[in-house]
């Protein structure tokens, strides 16, 4: 599908993807007739309303893979909108900033591209390469080879929603809020930086995303 010729409209179905239960939590209470379609062990997949679903993969690239492939059928899928927090490789990039993800990476996988969708680009959220590591960089070794990639943040799901995207052709929307700068802090970072990461995020999705599909938020 090219992202650039399509407009939303009731008919699309469109599918919320993230990895921990608190990084939705905010967004449920927008949705009070919710109502669980599958629940597994990491995972959930939420109807929010007629052509909204909320799907939480669990935390890690195989994870996302898996639930991704088992639980969601591509030709139902109109736009994917993955969002999450990351830790940051760079100092212009500063804990609760909000970043698209365009170049997709990680150790020993290919590099992804995806286009920007024209509905959202007026947003002007800063385009940026997303690192997708196997387990949380905990040290300055670990960020050093997540610096070299080129990416200038690091999560561990974003890869395998734009491999998922790529490979069936849907439109990606994949947004991140920086909660810790990746390396030896991480653990320290990420505790203080999260809880007010996540709601901003959450908060930014509703006030300027969600508003704007079919129906509003």
């Amino acid at each position: 599908m090219d992202s650039k010729s399509w407009k939303l409209d009731f008919g699309m179905q469109i599918l919320l993807t993230h990895a921990l239960r608190s990084e939705a939590g905010i967004l449920r209470q927008y949705y009070p007739k919710a109502r669980s379609l599958i629940r597994g062990k990491g995972h959930e997949l939420i109807q929010l309303k007629s052509n909204l679903k909320l799907l939480r993969t669990g935390v890690g690239l195989e994870a996302s893979e898996s639930v991704l492939n088992e639980h969601v059928d591509p030709e139902d899928v109109n736009l994917i909108i993955h969002f999450g927090v990351s830790g940051s490789l760079t100092k212009s990039l500063n804990v609760n900033d909000i970043v698209r993800g365009e170049i997709f990476c990680g150790s020993d996988m290919p590099s992804i591209q995806i286009d920007p969708v024209s509905n959202f680009t007026d947003l002007h959220i800063p385009a940026a390469t997303f690192y997708s590591s196997m387990s949380p960089i905990v040290d300055e070794n670990r960020r050093e080879e997540a610096k070299a990639s080129g990416a200038v943040a690091v999560d561990m799901e974003s890869y395998a929603i734009a491999d998922f995207c790529k490979r069936w052709d849907i439109p990606l929307l994949s947004i991140r809020c920086i909660s810790d700068r990746a390396g030896a802090s991480t653990p320290e970072d990420f505790a203080v930086n999260y809880p007010h990461a996540t709601e901003m995020l959450q908060k930014f999705l509703l006030e300027n995303i969600l508003i704007r599909l079919p129906g509003g938020s």
